[in-house]
């Protein structure tokens, strides 16, 4: 993977720390397209370093996914 996908890989990641977002918003957020977002949301997808748990209904009406992180794994009491 080239630099400039693991740094905005990193960005991305950064920016769900405040809590889920579409890939649109983060695309405005960090200054990107939205297809280029999109589509390292989709690599991180694969990758389990990020997920969508559910939908909400975008400007025009359509549904959109909330990107989230991974839940961290509970350690052994």
């Amino acid at each position: 993977m080239d630099n400039l996908n693991t740094q905005d890989q990193e960005r991305i990641l950064r920016c769900l720390q405040d809590g889920p977002k579409t890939s649109s918003e983060m695309a405005a957020l960090l200054r990107m397209t939205p297809p280029r977002a999109n589509a390292l949301l989709l690599e991180m997808s694969r990758r389990g370093r990020v997920y969508a748990p559910r939908c909400t209904i975008g400007p025009r009406g359509n549904t959109v996914n909330l990107w989230v992180l991974p839940a961290p794994l509970e350690s052994p009491s």
